[in-house]
């Protein structure tokens, strides 16, 4: 009923409003693998749905982790307003603004934190040379001292800078608890078909601390390449994870992918995989690997977005 309400409104608001929906939908199904064994894994359906103004001045955001279980609150939803000088975002927040990732975040540190929770935050309307500020208060649905609130501000930092790449700072402070968390990433985009991203999380009172970075190239025709490596530590004790992939299309339905890892503990994994793409969100893969086991599974992969 929630989903028809929304698409009702969407098709009546969008005469006087700008009103947008969106679904995404992926899963996978293992045919079989070396144990003989079939199994589905559904990763969900997410679905968002966005109005405003014609003139983009305030609007409302909500997003449900999947469409197929509604009797429960949605993720995350905010009612926002802009003015000339000031954007605020209020509600129960999941903001990637001050947020850096890898390119494909398969090791043990993948991205930085976002704004989350309840809060209110306020950043500038439009970039100022490149840089945008904001500060959010996280003001939660149960009453809490002003002043614990205070102390407990996120304050982020992004700047652009064209030709080189993005910087991003995210400070999660916290001295009530205390729990002030530190995080900062950097984006490479300099050189046409490569991408480098370097990131770094500081949980000072917990002693924990991530740091990871991460390539990604195009530029040779028909063919990706990825390499990742992340090290964390805490209380001394340290983890590491490096990761590796190459993919290369030998038609325009067929590729084929070469990849591997290497952990801490003497962890590995070695692969390989044929894939078929069907077209329209459909698409098949075999393959297999050896991590201190054989393991192979002939997969279907289903996914859309629109």
């Amino acid at each position: 009923k929630l989903i028809v309400l929304l698409l009702t409104i969407a098709m009546v608001g969008a005469v006087s409003a700008q009103v947008t929906t969106s679904v995404a939908m992926s899963g996978e199904v293992v045919l079989v693998d070396e144990a003989g064994n079939s199994v589905f894994t559904d990763y969900g359906a997410g679905y968002t749905f966005k109005a405003s103004d014609k003139d983009s001045n305030y609007g409302f955001s909500l997003t449900y982790a999947d469409i197929k279980v509604l009797n429960v609150a949605p993720r995350d939803w905010n009612f926002w307003w802009k003015g000339q000088y000031a954007k605020v975002i209020l509600g129960n927040l999941r903001n990637g603004d001050f947020r850096t990732t890898l390119p494909a975040g398969a090791t043990i540190f993948g991205g930085t934190d976002r704004i989350t929770a309840y809060g209110v935050l306020v950043e500038n309307a439009a970039p100022i040379s490149g840089l945008t500020f904001g500060v959010n208060l996280p003001i939660g649905t149960v009453a809490s001292k002003t002043l614990d609130v205070l102390q407990s501000v996120d304050i982020g930092l992004k700047y652009k800078m064209e030709g080189i790449g993005t910087a991003t700072v995210l400070l999660n402070s916290d001295f009530v608890t205390p729990n002030t968390v530190l995080n900062a990433g950097f984006t490479y985009t300099g050189i046409k078909d490569l991408t480098g991203v370097a990131i770094f999380q500081g949980k000072f009172n917990a002693n924990t601390y991530k740091a990871a970075l991460g390539l990604a190239y195009s530029g040779i025709d028909k063919l990706a390449l990825n390499l990742e490596g992340a090290f964390t530590t805490t209380a001394g004790v340290s983890a590491f994870s490096v990761w590796g992939q190459g993919a290369y299309n030998l038609t325009d339905k067929v590729s084929a992918t070469v990849g591997g890892s290497v952990a801490n503990g003497g962890a590995y994994d070695a692969y390989a995989n044929l894939g078929y793409d069907f077209g329209n969100g459909l698409s098949s893969e075999v393959g297999g690997g050896y991590n201190g086991a054989l393991y192979a599974a002939a997969k279907i992969y289903y996914s859309l977005s629109f």
